[in-house]
């Protein structure tokens, strides 16, 4: 059974952008009894290759010592968040009942240099090998100067195997989570990961925190979380059978 009690929901974190997904105290979910809907395989993208996946592991590293290089100028402040322990911990108890997603889990965000803002909240299913992902951007108008918009959230669910994380538009691997230490540009721990999407772009973008619920996502999106098993976001990682 699903422990009833909210486990390691942020409620302030100092330092935190305007970008960052508020946090508030709520009733504690209703997990259904019925069992979570597991995503169809064949709506998922393929795996990437060996080849690819190599590719894609010298791109990330480029493109994150341009992001280090630029935050060492003076062009980039506030380069990811230091790494949270909060998060860490987050992972270790999900790892024990669904470990092979348990890398991938928390709130992914690149908010940093020009716009459109990346965020990417990756939540645990009760289904083994299974995530649900939440993803939107925030972005300049066109008419307006300095005027932003936030895309509604996309709802996709995704697959774990063999280390690689794979949903309807989007496909990453433990390989591209990356932990750059401390330096004397970024005076602190940031994890990286990067994402390959449909069109083939690579983003970059950084672990901020455990995966929330924000309070803003409307009810149909709630309850596609909740058919795929995911509401236990907002709850400590289920008990093992005894």
């Amino acid at each position: 059974m699903v422990k009833r009690t909210l486990g390691l929901i942020i409620l302030g974190i100092w330092g935190i952008s305007a970008c960052t997904l508020p946090v508030e105290e709520s009733p504690i979910p209703n997990i259904p009894d019925a069992p979570a809907a597991e995503v169809d395989p064949a709506t998922l993208l393929p795996p990437l290759s060996p080849a690819a996946l190599q590719q894609r592991n010298a791109e990330l590293g480029q493109l994150i010592d341009s992001e280090l290089a630029l935050a060492g100028l003076g062009k980039i402040s506030n380069l990811g968040k230091p790494v949270s322990l909060e998060l860490e911990q987050y992972r270790q108890e999900w790892a024990v009942v669904n470990p092979a997603i348990a890398p991938f889990l928390g709130t992914w965000v690149r908010d940093w240099n020009l716009m459109p803002h990346d965020f990417t909240t990756v939540l645990p299913s009760t289904v083994p090998g299974q995530v649900c992902l939440v993803r939107y951007r925030q972005m300049e108008t066109e008419t307006v100067p300095f005027e932003t918009f936030t895309t509604p959230p996309e709802f996709s669910v995704g697959r774990v195997v063999d280390g690689q994380l794979v949903s309807r538009d989007v496909q990453t691997a433990e390989s591209l989570i990356r932990l750059s230490p401390a330096s004397a540009y970024v005076p602190y721990d940031v994890e990286f990961l990067g994402t390959v999407e449909a069109d083939g772009e690579l983003r970059l973008l950084a672990a901020e925190q455990p995966p929330v619920l924000n309070p803003e996502w409307d009810t149909a999106l709630i309850e596609q979380i909740e058919a795929y098993g995911c509401l236990a976001a907002t709850l400590s990682a289920p008990e093992q059978p005894e």
